[in-house]
């Protein structure tokens, strides 16, 4: 008789129990996985100092920062995304100078750079990757770090300590450009007279501008004490996206997870700009007289350009930057007629509330409306981006 109460019993604690652990379970799974994000969070190497000598420099997982986790997490999900990333001048921008690349297009080579600076002889050993003037005693100069993704060229940049400001940064004079494997003068340096000896080595850099040169080379990274803190190397998925760890945490526990995308519920095109133009340059960064004359020369800054085109400001929002250009797809792997196929997008002849180009509706639209300009000193060009019908057209 006991035994049938004790079964009748379980039988009733089961059938009560049995919704609590429904519920249950996806709440039990949600703190499981969030256990396994912060996990694989700690996991990353932290950055070193910013010396010469070759440490490990985080291309994953930023370290510290609360909410980020790294591209590797976002493979599981936008495998296509990540592959295209990785080809993308973005996947590349930041480096150890002593890194073995970035060491080899330096080392053992030199370059005349002229007076005041002098000649740069490059040579990497067991410290680093250094530099000195010819014929002007024993001691080097330390190049720690390299900037730009070696598409058109590669920067260094070494950290120093400074009784004034604390930390300064030292963008050297001499950078190495993709076209012909050569030396050349770091662009938008001015020939001025060096004020010290490391000035001789480096254009110097402070505050707001030195803590830029890493932001817009990094996912994330700050200048502290002549080092990079919180370093995650690289122009990686979360620096546009923002972290990713709840869009994670969702998409792991839900079959069809809300959209994670760049911005909020109400990006538009002018938020887009605004993103981008951050790094890329936006008119703010200009000086007015440039803006007024708008040499070719801006056709690197190409916001400043698409800000001042008829097509985005009459466009009510529908032009952006992604209008055109995919963020994971590096430029050099899509055709001009690729790109025209998105002018023809936007200006179709059969439609009354398009404009259409009375030369041709069907080529031609790049390189009458947004030429390329070369520049010589960057062994590239670039197109520019403020779209219209130039003047020797």
């Amino acid at each position: 008789m006991r035994s049938l109460k004790w079964e009748s019993a379980l039988k009733r604690g089961f059938v009560f129990l049995l919704p609590l652990v429904v519920i249950a379970l996806p709440v039990l799974r949600s703190g499981f996985l969030r256990t396994e994000l912060v996990a694989q969070e700690s996991k990353a190497p932290v950055e070193s100092a910013a010396t010469g000598s070759a440490v490990d420099v985080n291309t994953q997982t930023p370290q510290g920062k609360a909410g980020y986790v790294g591209r590797e997490v976002c493979r599981e999900c936008h495998a296509e995304n990540y592959g295209l990333h990785g080809m993308h001048g973005h996947a590349h921008t930041f480096a150890l100078a002593s890194d073995e690349n970035v060491a080899a297009k330096f080392a053992g080579r030199d370059f005349d750079y002229g007076e005041p600076y002098g000649r740069y002889e490059y040579e990497q050993d067991e410290d680093g990757l250094s530099v000195r003037l010819s014929g002007e005693g024993e001691d080097a100069f330390p190049l720690q770090f390299a900037l730009g993704s070696g598409h058109h060229a590669i920067t260094l940049l070494s950290l120093a300590k400074d009784a004034e400001k604390g930390t300064v940064a030292y963008e050297h004079r001499a950078s190495w450009f993709r076209d012909r494997d050569r030396l050349g003068r770091t662009p938008g340096q001015p020939l001025t007279v060096p004020e010290s000896e490391s000035e001789r080595f480096g254009m110097k850099h402070v505050d707001n501008v030195m803590q830029k040169c890493i932001y817009c080379h990094t996912t994330t990274g700050t200048v502290a004490d002549q080092k990079i803190v919180g370093l995650t190397a690289n122009v990686n998925c979360e620096k546009c996206h923002g972290p990713g760890a709840e869009h994670v945490r969702q998409a792991r526990a839900m079959k069809e997870p809300p959209p994670f995308s760049v911005g909020s519920a109400k990006w538009d095109s002018e938020s887009e700009i605004q993103l981008c133009g951050d790094c890329h340059r936006l008119p703010e960064a200009i000086t007015l007289k440039e803006l007024r004359e708008y040499p070719d020369k801006l056709a690197r800054f190409q916001p400043v350009g698409l800000l001042r085109s008829k097509c985005f400001i009459e466009s009510e929002g529908a032009l952006r930057c992604t209008t055109c250009h995919n963020p994971h797809r590096t430029i050099s792997d899509v055709s001009e007629s690729e790109h025209i196929a998105n002018c023809i997008e936007c200006h179709q002849p059969e439609k009354s509330f398009h404009v259409s180009c009375p030369v041709s509706t069907t080529e031609g639209c790049i390189k009458c409306h947004m030429p390329k300009y070369d520049f010589e000193s960057l062994g590239t060009g670039f197109h520019d981006h403020w779209i219209r019908v130039h003047p020797e057209d």
